[in-house]
């Protein structure tokens, strides 16, 4: 076994964005400090003590799901020496004394190096690397003789200051100028000089060299060690904070292990084999290195190496996937040429529960699965994007991002996609999937500073059309991994879901986030709860191992670019419509969004809420009530046909009934509350039933108020399902072995979703067979789920 410590723990305020700690950032759309650990263990290591300080949980989150992570915490900065030490405490507890890699979390190291790092002779207890001066001018000096023995390593600030301190007061600022040193770390050697008395000589393993010595030294500290865990806190506890920087340097025990003549060099002749960065400049340059020709990723699949990254996602169905992969690369050279790739998915999404209610910032359940949809992408260097498909149905699709952009010049994306030319447009396209591509990139071009570069993109998808599992969102999202990583936008996990939502609005659909936060954010083996309004990722539990999912495709296809897109809308405006009359009647509660009526009004008062809204509301008659809100009004309705008349009440019942049941599901799951899953599954079903819907009269409303039923186990009526769902979830429901089923999706057609015992999934899967599928003359479209893994960058 070996190990490594990384020390992440720094703020890096040269990254001038403090959204996440500067090693979580991510180079080619994957995180430095996943990279970082990836050629580790390919170079042989096996277990990664993190050293975190300065926004831990965002470096957790950039490895979640890595193996062989322990963490240790420097609660404060006190230097390189003391983060190692904190580092090396936990790893010593583990029962680890063998070598160790120590680096710094800023870098990227080639597996080949850790590799001949760990090879170096067993006798020398540090072996530092080492870089020429010249590929690292601003790092500290390693002084060795005409041999290469080292003597130890001073760091430039110190070297700086030792110069200067022999200097006239005119000529220090422009000796600092061509040091090498940063603006920051300069300015604190000025204010230091004043007090300094250490003279211009340092004595290093018994030996003296002068500040112009120690700069004529051919090396540069690379921040990467080879140490003998064993011995390493003796070294670091013979260092000490007399320096320029008052902090305990690592760099120091090269002194300690040199003066026991134990140490050795490393030289690092590729600087390319070892990137570092400090700024998001240098980050976006250190990006181009980590792409890939289509060739060598063609070679990775047929080699095996690729295996570890596709398990990962797929699972042990990840042998089925080699060949899919390698029949997109290879239809990408095809089309393309063998360019650099990057390879992003998005996974289809099931919404256990929470359904239609994001938007209203409502909480969801999901989880992933293992349809997806697949981008091949190659950056170019023009603003074109071109799109094919792996599917000979599609042709080939191809805009500008800046022709795009020109149809309305604005800085607002409401008023760029609302506007005559680009709606227009949009409808010209008759629901071409080009659509979703257009809708991720022109939202992100909102966001960026900087032109983003246009690309060449081969696609292919698993997930059914219009099914209900958001086949569509997944071009949105797999798009914008693509987007993110070939520009370095390097965006929080919320503000890439909160864009993905938005985007999706340029089809002219006015849903919420929900769909896009659920094919981030999923984990393997996993339920998580994600809220919105903000947008927020909750807490996760285990799906039981003993249960799976049936997703049962109805085979109606409800397509949002189409007719179901005005029903659809339709349904999400009678939600603010309720909103905005019940804010004019009941200003003491405060309302902001929709989900705070389940919030933080009585359920008492809830009931005198829906007696209040009419059961049905005209246009004619929402002016009426509303007359100050008729500009609000008219862009409202402009968005969708009018439908003659609204469902107002049974939409808010169930909207708020849909809330509590949200908020209870999860903690169902986690107490292994089955009875109660399979209840809350049910309700909400019922909820969007076309054939026998729920009563929401005022009569029956009344009756409900009397009787003080609880609304936690009431309905509503969305409506939003057809017969044929309607059917197929009762014979779910009336299989063996099924604890409920429900909806998933924005309805109109789609899937049912099941949870079941897994012993009987088969079983329940025949009998959809025979009783549904072959009765309608369908094809079989029923099969067995268990949560994956959410979008990603592959490498």
């Amino acid at each position: 076994m070996s190990a490594s410590i990384i020390l992440c723990a720094g703020k890096g305020t040269r990254m001038n964005d403090d959204s996440k700690n500067k090693v979580a950032f991510s180079v080619a759309g994957v995180p430095v400090i996943k990279r970082l650990v990836s050629e580790m263990k390919r170079g042989g290591v096996d277990l990664f003590v993190i050293v975190v300080g300065h926004n831990a949980e965002s470096v957790k989150q950039a490895l979640s799901g890595v193996d062989g992570v322990i963490y240790a915490y420097q609660h404060e900065q006190k230097g390189t020496g003391h983060a190692t030490l904190c580092g090396l405490e936990a790893l010593l507890n583990y029962g680890y004394d063998g070598p160790v890699i120590v680096s710094m979390g800023d870098k990227i190291v080639d597996a080949e190096i850790i590799k001949n790092l760990l090879k170096q002779t067993p006798d020398k207890k540090l072996v530092n690397g080492v870089v020429k001066v010249s590929d690292n001018p601003g790092g500290g000096r390693v002084v060795v003789d005409g041999f290469g023995k080292p003597y130890g390593t001073v760091e430039l600030a110190d070297v700086c200051l030792m110069a200067i301190s022999e200097l006239c007061e005119s000529e220090r600022a422009n000796y600092l100028k061509n040091s090498g040193l940063n603006a920051k770390k300069a300015q604190k050697v000025l204010e230091q000089v004043e007090t300094y008395k250490g003279g211009n000589c340092k004595v290093l393993s018994g030996k003296a060299f002068t500040a112009e010595e120690i700069s004529k030294t051919p090396y540069s500290n690379a921040g990467l060690y080879r140490f003998d865990a064993k011995s390493l806190k003796d070294a670091i506890s013979s260092c000490n904070s007399q320096n320029a920087q008052g902090e305990i340097y690592l760099t120091d025990t090269l002194e300690y292990y040199a003066g026991k003549n134990q140490a050795s060099v490393f030289l690092i002749e590729n600087p390319e084999k070892i990137l570092t960065y400090s700024t998001k400049k240098e980050l976006i340059e250190m990006s181009k290195n980590y792409l890939k020709l289509a060739s060598e990723f063609i070679s990775d699949i047929d080699n095996g190496s690729f295996d570890s990254e596709l398990k990962k996602i797929y699972g042990d169905e990840y042998f089925d996937q080699k060949p899919r992969y390698r029949a997109i690369i290879s239809k990408f050279i095809e089309s393309y040429g063998d360019k650099k790739i990057i390879i992003t998915r998005a996974p289809g999404r099931v919404n256990l529960m929470g359904t239609h209610i994001d938007h209203r910032g409502g909480a969801i359940n999901v989880m992933a699965i293992k349809n997806d949809t697949v981008l091949v992408v190659s950056p170019r260097s023009d603003d074109t994007v071109n799109i094919l498909n792996t599917s000979s149905e599609y042709g080939l699709e191809s805009f500008s991002i800046s022709k795009e952009l020109s149809l309305y010049e604005t800085d607002n994306w409401l008023d760029y996609i609302n506007s005559a030319p680009v709606v227009e447009r949009v409808k010209s396209l008759k629901g071409n999937w080009v659509n979703y591509v257009k809708s991720a990139v022109l939202r992100y071009q909102f966001i960026s500073s900087n032109p983003l570069v246009g690309f060449d993109v081969m696609a292919d998808g698993t997930i059914p059309v219009a099914a209900g599992l958001s086949s569509s969102s997944s071009i949105v999202v797999a798009t914008a991994e693509a987007v993110v990583a070939i520009n370095s936008l390097n965006l929080t996990d919320k503000t890439f879901v909160e864009l993905c939502g938005e985007g999706e609005w340029y089809v002219g659909s006015r849903g919420g986030a929900g769909d896009h936060g659920a094919m981030k954010c999923s984990k393997k083996g996993k339920i998580t709860r994600l809220d919105f309004k903000p947008f927020a990722i909750g807490s996760s539990a285990e799906f039981p191992k003993d249960y799976a999912v049936i997703i049962a495709d109805s085979m109606i296809k409800s397509k949002k670019s189409e007719n179901s897109k005005d029903t659809f809308n339709a349904k999400v405006m009678a939600y603010e419509f309720s909103l905005m009359l019940l804010k004019k009647q009941y200003p003491d509660f405060n309302l902001v969004e929709f989900r705070d009526i389940a919030r933080n009004v009585s359920q008492k008062d809830v009931y005198e809420m829906l007696l209040f809204l009419p059961e049905k509301i005209t246009r004619e008659k929402l002016y009426e009530l509303l007359p100050e809100e008729k500009d609000r009004l008219n862009r409202m309705f402009s968005n969708h046909v009018d439908p003659g008349f609204y469902d107002l009440r049974g939409v808010t019942m169930f909207g708020i009934t849909e809330c509590y049941r949200a908020e209870k599901f999860l903690k169902a799951l986690a107490s292994c509350d089955y009875e109660l899953i399979g209840k809350l599954m049910k309700l909400s079903h019922d909820g969007d039933r076309v054939v026998n819907p729920v009563d929401v009269s005022d009569s029956k409303i009344i009756e409900l108020k009397n009787s003080k039923a609880n609304l936690e186990l009431l309905t509503g009526a969305y409506g939003c399902s057809t017969d044929k769902i309607d059917y197929l979830s009762e014979l779910l429901n009336s299989s063996n072995g099924v604890l409920g089923s429900k909806l998933t999706g924005a309805g109109l057609g789609g899937c049912v979703v099941a949870i079941v015992k897994k012993d009987m999934a088969n079983d329940v899967i025949s009998k959809l067979n025979s009783e549904y599928y072959d009765k309608f003359g369908f094809e079989h479209g029923a099969k067995v789920y268990t949560p994956m893994s959410g979008s990603a960058v592959i490498f």
